[in-house]
């Protein structure tokens, strides 16, 4: 899309502008994945969890464009998207029990 002002603006700049999307935002409603995700953390961890789109930047937002449900899960940490970014080993098996369980419960 290009968007041509007038060549004399109030200011008196000449200037074109080009805009290129770079990912759709997007938004699941809850269904059948966010619920078996949902009851396999509740099962795992005992959390109530909620669908929240504060998770901030993900891929998701290509993955939406031909899914009709998109889900993000993993441990928290500090080191996200950051150099050495790392997780504690701890949080490794009950996610694994986590992704498990979502599985089971969707083709259960």
């Amino acid at each position: 899309m290009q968007c041509q002002p007038p060549p004399h603006t109030k200011h008196g700049f000449d200037y074109d502008l080009k805009w290129t999307v770079g990912g759709l935002p997007f938004l699941t409603p809850r269904g059948a994945l966010s619920d078996a995700l949902s009851s396999a953390i509740k099962a795992e961890k005992g959390l109530d969890t909620e669908l929240s789109p504060t998770g901030g930047t993900s891929d998701g937002r290509f993955i939406a464009q031909i899914c009709p449900q998109v889900v993000e899960c993993g441990p928290k940490n500090a080191s996200i998207h950051k150099i050495d970014e790392h997780v504690a080993v701890t949080k490794i098996e009950p996610l694994k029990n986590i992704y498990r369980r979502t599985l089971e419960n969707l083709l259960g």
